[in-house]
């Protein structure tokens, strides 16, 4: 068989219902990401059904893909100018760090006889997209108030993502802070001042958020129900939304060690290993082009030795089960590994609902 992964709508909507119900002790909106799934309509319909009413996504190409939906689209990568008008085409909402961008938004707004809604980026110091001097972000600001067909939505920052600088209660104060100086400055009021992602949903759990921001970005938690700042699992959540499914095409005894001149592996890699004597290796039909290596296997007497792009290597010696050729194993799978799988066209998709 082809390597499968198996999609649990509804474990899904369970954790959707829990974010949401925690968001909004704390007046918090909620966006879920879907770029993790390539916007999947049937992932898409279960969050909606659970009452999601904004799906947010970095790839233009798989808003397009979901544009009937009855929500507000949100693209999360910063746009290029050349895809503006694709943006204004099907994006309710994007997330802009330039003004000469927002300006080309306008222009096709206004040929589209459209409304686009743009959040300013503003960079906490994680150092990926947004401004980080707070002139050059007033003169943006009046520039973009000045366009006919842009509405000012909000501002936005990105945390946990390029620099790995965690989301706190006084970073994100100094979001809101900016949001409330832009309202003294300029007179406008601003619809969502947006925190970041599953990082920042960790301070909601910790009863924490501040006040002054009213809107998250979330998209690992949906899925996998984890405290992305920990990287550990929420109880009460569902963890394994994604299973894995792949065949066993070989199995042999071989030492743990590899024989000879040790260089560089598949895709770059220079692998390290733990002399461990002969092992029972089995060997099944997915790989680095299709998953990661972020999987949990349900056997937890399998070990994963790793992967090149076509084979995921297992030891099996100590496995209860006599595993043979042809036998299927099923893995949890965690963002990466689920991220490759459904950009892979080798990987089959089975959802339950």
């Amino acid at each position: 068989m082809r390597a499968k992964v198996t999609i649990n709508l509804n474990k899904i909507k369970q954790n959707s219902y829990i974010i949401q119900r925690n968001c909004k002790q704390f007046g918090v909106d909620v966006a879920a990401v879907t770029k993790m799934h390539c916007a999947s309509e049937p992932i898409c319909n279960a969050l909606i059904e659970s009452g999601i009413n904004m799906l947010a996504d970095s790839r233009i190409e798989n808003l397009a893909g979901i544009h009937d939906l009855n929500c507000e689209k949100w693209l999360l990568r910063i746009p290029a100018l050349s895809i503006c008008e694709d943006v204004i085409k099907f994006a309710d909402v994007s997330l802009n760090s330039e003004f000469q961008v927002i300006n080309e938004l306008n222009n096709f707004a206004l040929k589209h006889n459209k409304i686009h809604n743009v959040l300013i980026m503003w960079d906490l110091g994680d150092l990926r997209e947004g401004y980080f001097d707070l002139d050059e972000l007033y003169q943006t600001i009046e520039q973009v108030l000045r366009l006919p067909n842009i509405n000012l939505y909000g501002i936005g920052t990105n945390l946990s993502c390029y620099g790995g600088v965690m989301p706190t209660m006084e970073n994100l104060s100094q979001l809101g802070r900016i949001g409330e100086m832009i309202y003294h400055r300029f007179d406008h009021s601003l619809k969502y001042i947006s925190g970041g992602n599953s990082t920042s949903y960790t301070l909601i759990y910790d009863k924490m958020f501040p006040e002054t921001v009213n809107h998250l970005r979330i998209g690992d938690t949906f899925y996998f129900g984890r405290d992305m700042s920990r990287r550990t699992y929420i109880e009460g959540m569902q963890h394994d939304c994604f299973v894995l499914s792949c065949e066993i095409v070989e199995i042999k005894e071989k030492p743990s060690v590899p024989i000879g001149t040790q260089g560089y592996a598949a895709l770059n890699t220079k692998p390290s290993f733990e002399d461990k004597g002969i092992r029972r290796r089995a060997i099944c039909s997915v790989g680095r082009q299709d998953i990661d290596l972020d999987i949990i296997p349900h056997d937890s007497d399998i070990h994963v030795l790793g992967a090149s792009s076509d084979h995921l290597l297992l030891d099996i010696t100590d496995c209860d089960t006599n595993y043979k050729i042809g036998d299927i194993l099923s893995f949890n799978m965690l963002y990466t590994a689920t991220m490759r799988a459904f950009t892979s066209k080798y990987v089959d998709k089975e959802y339950l609902s």
